[in-house]
């Protein structure tokens, strides 16, 4: 099961943060291989429905996701519905100074050679680096002082 890890330190306050990452118009500025996004509610909460499609290594892969939990301000996680790979994400924030430290952790189910059994660890590495840079931009948007 893969699991990815990443964090970063952005220069504004937790709820700054929270609300630009949580507003759902936002996804897209900010993650890059997101394509697509969609939302049952505007105001996240534990069972929305949330749709989307990414492109991760040249592939689109279009994705149906539950909130599983969410605690205002903290923590957001979902967890895949439908998916040609299953996942879960847990995002958290956390007080860093005058700052906030934000963990991505995207644990996936077996890419069961949906990537061709050959590519799936190189998939694991570009998936990778594709939160590092969502995260780089999430900092340089915020830091720039673009708003929820």
């Amino acid at each position: 099961m893969p699991l990815i890890e990443e964090s970063i330190h952005i220069d504004r306050p937790r709820d700054e943060v929270w609300a630009f990452m949580i507003n759902p118009e936002n996804q897209v500025l900010w993650q890059g291989s997101l394509i697509d996004f969609q939302y049952d509610d505007p105001e996240p909460k534990v069972g929305n429905i949330n749709k989307g499609t990414v492109r991760v290594a040249g592939k689109k892969m279009h994705w149906t996701a539950e909130i599983t939990e969410i605690e205002d301000g903290r923590i957001w996680a979902t967890k895949s519905i439908e998916a040609p790979v299953e996942f879960m994400i847990r995002t958290t924030l956390e007080d860093a100074g005058e700052g906030t430290k934000v963990t991505f952790r995207n644990e996936s189910g077996s890419l069961r050679g949906f990537f061709g059994k050959l590519t799936d660890p190189l998939v694991v590495k570009l998936y990778t680096r594709d939160v590092q840079s969502d995260l780089a931009k999430l900092k340089e948007l915020l830091e720039a002082g673009v708003d929820a």
